[in-house]
This record gives C-alpha cells, sequence and structure tokens, in this order.
C-alpha cells in the first residue's frame, strides 16, 4: 500500500504515459491522502531509465565510488542489498528501473551492491557503516 495524493498519483500517470484518470482503478481509499495498491495493474510503474540516462547515473556513481576510495561491501552486505532489491517493486528481474543499473549478487566492479558508499535510488539501503 502506497499512501499519496491525486495530484502525485496524477503526474505518475503521465510520467507512464497514460492519461489522468487511467490509474484510478488502484486507489483503494480516497480522501485527502489516497491509499493506493501499488500491486494493482494499473498502478503506474516507472519506466526505466534510457541508455543514455543509466550511463549519466553510472558514471556518476562510479566517480563517487573511486572519490570514496572504492570501498567494497562484504558478501554478506551484498547478499542483504541483493535480497532487498529482489522485493522491491522498482526490480524489473535484472536491473533496477529508477537508475538502471544492474543487480547482481556478485562482488564485481560493475555491481553498485558491493559499492560500500552506494545507496538504493528508493532508499531501501544505504552506505555501509564500517
Amino acid at each position: 500500500m502506497k499512501y499519496c495524493t491525486q495530484h502525485w498519483l496524477n503526474r505518475r500517470c503521465r510520467e507512464a504515459g497514460k492519461q489522468n484518470g487511467d490509474c484510478d482503478a488502484c486507489i483503494v481509499t480516497h480522501g485527502d491522502v489516497l491509499a493506493v495498491d501499488e500491486t494493482h495493474p494499473a498502478f503506474p510503474k516507472t519506466a526505466a531509465p534510457s541508455i543514455a540516462q543509466k550511463a549519466a547515473n553510472f558514471a556518476t556513481s562510479a566517480a563517487k565510488h573511486v572519490a570514496a576510495g572504492m570501498p567494497r561491501a562484504t558478501q554478506e552486505q551484498v547478499d542483504a542489498r541483493f535480497a532487498i532489491c529482489q522485493a522491491c517493486e522498482h526490480f524489473d528481474g535484472r536491473a533496477c528501473r529508477l537508475c538502471g543499473c544492474p543487480v547482481v549478487r556478485e562482488q564485481a566492479f560493475v555491481s553498485k551492491l558491493s559499492w560500500a558508499n552506494e545507496k538504493c535510488p528508493a532508499g531501501k539501503w544505504g552506505p555501509v557503516q564500517s
């Protein structure tokens, strides 16, 4: 369940390429604050970022990672982050639909899950505290 305003839901519908009202079937309760069912087929899913945006997101994160001294998360920390991503509504089975980065369990350079200084764009996990 997500709580939001009608304005937010309408904006999210437009961002998903739908018209205002197309997403109203996911509303569970009405009022100043709506309760919406994020699992309902009418709920507007976020579109994946473009290839250019994915590259920019990754380059920004990589630069921050290098500037921080390339801190690494342990395999246990990577596994915990991976489990959170797998349960997330923004995970498409391969990548995050918010930032576009691949979600892989291995400790690899291209895996932001293994970068200790990284955080989830949806705020579901943060930098590893040493």
